[in-house]
């Protein structure tokens, strides 16, 4: 496969994963300020850390002088200036599947475009204004009819690897931003006047965990609980644990395992991490600190995003230069809504 090819239908991926994250974290938020009461007077606490787990603030700040609900969320979901906005991530995901158009089934290209001629469409600005719960639901029916149709159209070649690789890369990284939004949040249960139940519940609607976690846990809402299901746990498809397993599956089906001296540096990276959050526990995690152990998660992540790029993209435009040395040689690489290129590697690390 060309690396260009590769690289888009890994970004193809990731986008339409970060629109249904988004989508979902501002749904929960919405639901959570109607069950806070007097708490939802004071609107920044919750929708700050919507803009800390995006890595809009210093964006949002340039915008907008005060954090208030309505801002946000026009901010994230349809403003065409915010590169992470859910127009933006949606808009991005066409652009990289149009460029392998050939590669991926008609019927997953339809819908991606479809998706995009609704949001940028008069109809989808009318729906958040008046009805913002279900805008948010119609991008996540089109994300999950986006992974369902890619499922069952896309061949279990190179194509799908690497598709599998953006979603889930994607996935883990929002898992545990969205869990760093709760580390400094009271780990204490009700009748503690520090708990704060709701938030813990927001978390897990906001990872489509709520049904799995009740089935799971007999301790409802309990957060230590909440944290353990949602970073370790390696049944459920959207825990940190299982994103991490289904890449590593991914880059051994591309890569091979072999010796050590012989692996590519994504399987060895993947591989260390995938066997510390394997043997980790929660009180192991609870000791170092919540919030400095996900701090480590993301900077695993970010190093493992890199290798990808180094191992099957750069490498081969770098190769490409060598062996064609002519001007008219494309450059290898996504598509990405970026004004600078500084913004283009902080969007590739969200």
């Amino acid at each position: 496969m060309l690396s260009r090819v590769a690289d888009s239908i890994y970004w193809m991926a990731r986008y339409m994963e970060r629109a249904e994250n988004l989508s979902r974290l501002l749904l929960s938020t919405q639901d959570l300020l109607l069950d806070a009461g007097e708490e939802a007077a004071d609107e920044s606490q919750f929708w700050g850390p919507i803009l800390m787990t995006t890595g809009d603030e210093e964006r949002y700040a340039k915008t907008y002088s005060t954090i208030e609900g309505e801002l946000v969320a026009d901010f994230l979901a349809l403003r065409a200036d915010n590169p992470n906005s859910i127009l933006n991530c949606v808009r991005a995901a066409r652009e990289n599947a149009r460029t392998v158009r050939d590669q991926i089934s008609d019927e997953l290209w339809e819908c991606i475009n479809g998706l995009r001629l609704f949001l940028e469409s008069p109809e989808a600005a009318a729906l958040h204004q008046s009805q913002r719960a279900s805008f948010y639901e119609r991008v996540l029916v089109a994300s999950y009819q986006f992974q369902g149709i890619a499922s069952s159209t896309t061949p279990r070649d190179e194509s799908w690897h690497f598709l599998r690789l953006g979603l889930c890369l994607e996935r883990a990284d929002k898992t545990t931003r969205l869990i760093d939004t709760c580390s400094a949040i009271s780990l204490d249960m009700p009748p503690n006047p520090l708990a704060r139940p709701l938030r813990w519940a927001a978390l897990l609607r906001s990872s489509s965990a709520w049904h799995a976690f009740q089935a799971y846990s007999s301790n409802k809402l309990n957060p230590v609980d909440i944290v353990e299901y949602l970073l370790l746990n390696d049944t459920f498809p959207r825990s940190f644990a299982w994103c991490i397993e289904a890449m590593h599956t991914a880059l051994i089906s591309l890569c091979g395992s072999g010796r050590l001296e012989d692996m590519k540096a994504p399987v060895r990276l993947l591989g260390r991490l995938r066997a510390d959050i394997a043997y980790i526990t929660m009180e192991e995690v609870l000791k170092e600190g919540l919030h400095e152990f996900i701090d480590q998660l993301q900077s695993k992540l970010n190093d493992i995003g890199a290798s990808f790029f180094q191992t099957f993209v750069n490498y081969a435009d770098i190769t490409a230069e060598i062996e064609d040395t002519s001007s008219s040689a494309l450059p290898v690489g996504a598509w990405h809504k970026a004004v600078d290129d500084n913004m283009q590697i902080q969007q590739q690390q969200q």
